[in-house]
């Protein structure tokens, strides 16, 4: 792999000057966490757990600069998530599989050999037929389609076939006002990061030492930065103390199954931060305290 770490190009100072310390410093918890690791050329791509999903990221190199791309919703040219997959790669670069072997493997193969291979695939995974440039089966198919649909919906609403009641109307208008009405990623990303640093001043004002301040931090970063800041604290002040109850249950049992963090860990840091969420005024004292109680030592 040797060879591969001089192609690509990458090394931690690199990853380290590519963004700011704070998007570096997030990065952190996804290194190592990684699947289906490969390397193709000066090319190298995985898959991670985040806030919405499972994200693709992948890495090049032209010798100089870096370019990454990844499908998280971050507003971002170079998120933490590429930075991490960077980071696991000069850590662990025997851990990506290297598809020059795979090429290498197939050229000994037969065409009879190489057909049945393919039709095995397919059989499994139809959208390898749109690569084969089989119709009905490449994206441009797909997008054709919609188009078709979206022109036929038109002329069914034009025509009031699709009738709906005056008041299913109204009911279906306001619950799209719900779904759209501030859910803004971009404000989410800068809320958390005002959030995060007067949580730090609130640590440090307590005299929590900095090692643990940044254990917090580690802990919290996922939590917070994605989506508690701006949109699920005014979301939880909604919520039922059982609701908030399975909420919390649901988010820890996520972390543990995600993360390599001991449970214990993540409680302690939440029990913290929502302590500093009730005292700062964000967060109404009868919310917070059902979540402080839940993540307290058992």
């Amino acid at each position: 792999m040797a060879e591969q770490s001089r192609l690509l190009n990458v090394s931690e100072t690199q990853l380290a000057h590519a963004v700011d310390a704070k998007i570096f410093h997030r990065a952190q918890p996804y290194v190592g966490e990684f699947t289906h690791r490969l390397c193709v050329g000066t090319t190298i791509a995985g898959r991670v757990v985040g806030n919405y999903g499972v994200y693709a990221v992948s890495l090049s190199s032209d010798g100089v600069q870096l370019t990454p791309a990844c499908t998280c919703p971050a507003d971002v040219e170079f998120c933490k998530h590429a930075v991490a997959l960077g980071l696991t790669y000069v850590e662990e670069p025997n851990s990506f599989y290297d598809l020059r072997s795979l090429a290498t493997h197939l050229e000994q193969r037969s065409p009879t050999e190489l057909s049945a291979l393919i039709v095995q695939i397919a059989t499994r995974y139809p959208q390898v037929l749109g690569i084969l440039g089989v119709d009905g089966f490449t994206d441009e198919d797909d997008d054709e389609e919609e188009d078709d649909d979206d022109e036929e919906d038109d002329e069914e609403d034009e025509d009031g076939a699709d009738e709906l009641d005056e008041d299913d109307e109204l009911e279906e208008d306001e619950e799209d006002e719900e779904l759209t009405e501030g859910v803004d990623v971009g404000a989410i990303y800068e809320e958390a990061d005002v959030l995060l640093d007067e949580f730090q001043e609130y640590l440090r004002g307590r005299g929590v030492k900095q090692a643990q301040g940044t254990l917090y931090d580690d802990l919290l970063q996922v939590f917070v930065d994605d989506y508690l800041a701006a949109y699920e604290v005014g979301k939880l002040t909604e919520m039922t103390h059982d609701e908030i109850d399975a909420y919390v249950r649901d988010y820890l049992q996520e972390r543990e199954r995600t993360s390599k963090r001991k449970l214990a860990d993540t409680k302690r840091a939440l029990a913290t931060f929502y302590t500093f969420l009730r005292e700062r005024g964000r967060m109404a004292p009868d919310v917070a305290d059902a979540i402080i109680q839940y993540c307290q030592p058992s």
